[in-house]
């Protein structure tokens, strides 16, 4: 079967369309669609696909570290041009096994660098706010990705926790699937993360030499994700906890 942008086109499925934020739907999403054909021609599989992103994330922050911003905006837009074609190939060829795996590793070490690199960029070249040669952009744009990946980490340790313990773990990719809250989040995330806004307003940042603005905005982002997503990781243990302690409590007494 030769594969065609039309045939992944047909095979974007509704809740990934409402999930992706306008300028993914209709912009990274569509050049895709031709990437996906192409690496699925050539035999690529979507774990491949994922690995081989990472190559365009490193890309990226040696830019910024090497004071070359604008390239390194362009190398972000391109590396979410191949996660949305992962997707595609692991949607409408083939799902692998560990797939979960291979898209968050290219994700996590691209945001676990990028920031931090912008950080360092910024410190050489001035920003916006900032004037070259200040440190603490650099420890901002490492807390802003410290962050985010800690959020994820402790979110999947939650999980893991939950599998290992025979829990419910069942979690939904879909936010019309999911409950208010959630939904809220998840949409909130599709348009703030790096697979939303993040590459076109690197662009821009880079154009405009305000890339500490971006700094700045998603150093607060990604804390306050952090810091919410915590508590909330933490109250469901509690729930959970005073759950399983009633219901012990009422098996005791119907023994008795």
């Amino acid at each position: 079967m030769k594969f065609t942008a039309k045939y992944f086109r047909d095979n974007y499925p509704e809740w990934k369309r409402k999930k992706d934020w306008p300028p993914t739907r209709y912009f990274y999403r569509q050049i895709s669609f031709y990437l996906s054909a192409f690496f699925a021609n050539l035999g690529w599989s979507a774990n491949s696909v994922s690995f081989f992103s990472i190559i365009f994330g490193l890309a990226a922050c040696a830019s910024f570290i090497f004071g070359q911003p604008l390239f390194g905006a362009i190398f972000v837009n391109i590396w979410l041009m191949f996660d949305c074609a992962d997707g595609n190939i692991a949607r409408s060829v083939k799902k692998e096994l560990f797939g979960d795996f291979a898209d968050s590793m290219s994700s996590y070490i691209c945001v676990g660098f990028l920031f931090v690199s912008i950080g360092y960029c910024v410190y050489q070249t001035g920003g916006f706010l900032v004037s070259a040669g200040d440190p603490w952009i650099i420890l901002f744009g490492g807390f802003a990705g410290s962050c985010d990946s800690l959020m994820r980490l402790l979110y999947q340790k939650f999980l893991n926790s939950q599998y290992a313990q025979g829990l419910n773990a069942s979690h939904s990719q879909d936010p019309e699937k999911e409950s208010g809250i959630n939904r809220l989040r998840m949409k909130i995330d599709g348009y703030l993360s790096l697979g939303g806004s993040i590459p076109i307003v690197l662009i821009v940042a880079a154009i405009l030499n305000a890339l500490d603005i971006v700094v700045f905005v998603w150093l607060c982002y990604y804390s306050l994700t952090f810091i919410a997503s915590s508590v909330f990781l933490v109250r469901k243990t509690f729930i959970a906890n005073k759950a399983l302690t009633n219901n012990e409590t009422v098996v005791c007494n119907e023994k008795k």
